[in-house]
């Protein structure tokens, strides 16, 4: 090995001390190495096999290793694995007598930063380390900066509906007004006579009841594939068959609505003040898509279908689910043994500020008629 420019060779200008691990079973490289780079005020730690430095990669989790390939008890290559295993940020060079263009290929797929060959000068070994470095400053910098970024979407999650993160997200460019028509079904919940509860009480207290409710309401009509419009006061509304396609969609969401029901009615057993919600649905044809101004749209579906599953919803007792002919059509002929439930025609119904009648059906739950209000 030759150590030109021991002496002469510049240092590390501007970097920071590192701790730096040296792998070679050569005390002679050891020690000039050592030498070199203590005199540029890095932490040096050193090991001679590769079992030993597996051990003290682990205790001491360096900046940067230095690792021979040929190492008794595991070779550098076997090394490299494990330690890229433990550490994709730490950099890695490999140090070999062996003149090998193959070898230094199967480094540099293993994990390594750089391959240097024996003997070498140590003005080399500097500006290898110092590129090494600025790889790993990068890398950390990438990686701090996508954990920013994952951040930001648990953030966002919280505002929005996952089906249309992963719409934003997926899509080259960012969003446009407007919308298509689409057949999709419109589901209404809100609370009867919550607005009675709210003169009796503190806001914080409102605030918090709701939202003991809205724990776990949105979920169910996530998880039946429905998707979170808005939630409105002490109700929300919810669309399936948008944005996320589904064939069924009129069956999944009076599927929500009887395990919504249900729910509440778990939750009101032995708890006061409670709740009792009111459900709407309709299934018809909407605009959907992004409605609003450019400076701040919101995706939502648009239409009488909208219109009359909310004056649906209003017009029920508490406890009830109301839905439309036109839902009740679309519903599998087993669905109401499967779900246990029953549908009762009301006949033709006229619903506020629509001037045609439409056709209503009370959706009853066997399971839970006796525990539904008066």
């Amino acid at each position: 090995m030759s150590f030109d420019g021991l002496l002469d060779s510049p240092k590390l200008s501007g970097a920071q001390p590192l701790k730096i691990l040296l792998v070679d079973d050569e005390p002679a490289t050891l020690q000039l190495v050592r030498r070199l780079l203590q005199a540029d005020g890095h932490d040096i730690y050193e090991a001679i096999d590769g079992e030993q430095a597996v051990q003290m990669f682990d205790a001491i989790h360096p900046d940067l290793v230095l690792l021979d390939v040929v190492i008794p008890k595991k070779d550098g290559l076997e090394v490299l694995g494990e330690l890229r295993q433990r550490d994709k940020m730490a950099g890695i060079i490999m140090v070999s007598a062996l003149t090998s263009e193959q070898l230094a290929v199967k480094s540099m797929l293993g994990g390594a930063d750089d391959y240097v060959n024996k003997p070498f000068r140590l003005k080399a070994i500097r500006l290898s380390i110092r590129q090494v470095m600025d790889k790993v400053r990068l890398r950390r910098r990438n990686a701090s900066l996508q954990n920013e970024l994952i951040a930001a979407n648990q953030r966002l999650r919280q505002y929005m509906a996952q089906p249309l993160i992963e719409t934003l997200l997926s899509s080259p460019l960012p969003p446009q007004l407007g919308g298509v028509r689409e057949t999709v079904t419109v589901l209404f919940l809100d609370f009867a006579q919550f607005t009675t509860l709210s003169e009796s009480l503190p806001p914080d207290d409102v605030v918090q009841i709701l939202n003991e409710y809205f724990a776990f309401l949105p979920s169910i009509v996530i998880e039946h594939g429905g998707f979170m419009d808005k939630i409105m006061g002490d109700g929300f509304m919810a669309i399936f068959n948008a944005p996320t396609t589904h064939v069924d969609h009129a069956q999944r969401a009076v599927r929500s609505a009887i395990a919504m029901r249900r729910a509440t009615l778990l939750r009101n057993q032995n708890r006061t003040p409670q709740l009792s919600l009111r459900i709407g649905i309709h299934t018809g044809e909407a605009v959907v898509g992004n409605i609003g101004a450019s400076v701040l749209m919101n995706y939502t579906a648009i239409g009488d279908t909208v219109n009359l599953a909310k004056r649906l919803e209003e017009a029920g007792e508490p406890g009830q689910i109301l839905i439309t002919a036109d839902t009740y059509c679309r519903l599998d002929k087993t669905f109401a043994e499967s779900e246990r439930v029953r549908f009762i025609s009301l006949g033709q119904r006229q619903v506020k500020n629509r001037k045609n009648s439409v056709e209503v059906f009370l959706l009853e739950d066997v399971e839970t008629l006796m525990a539904m209000p008066g």
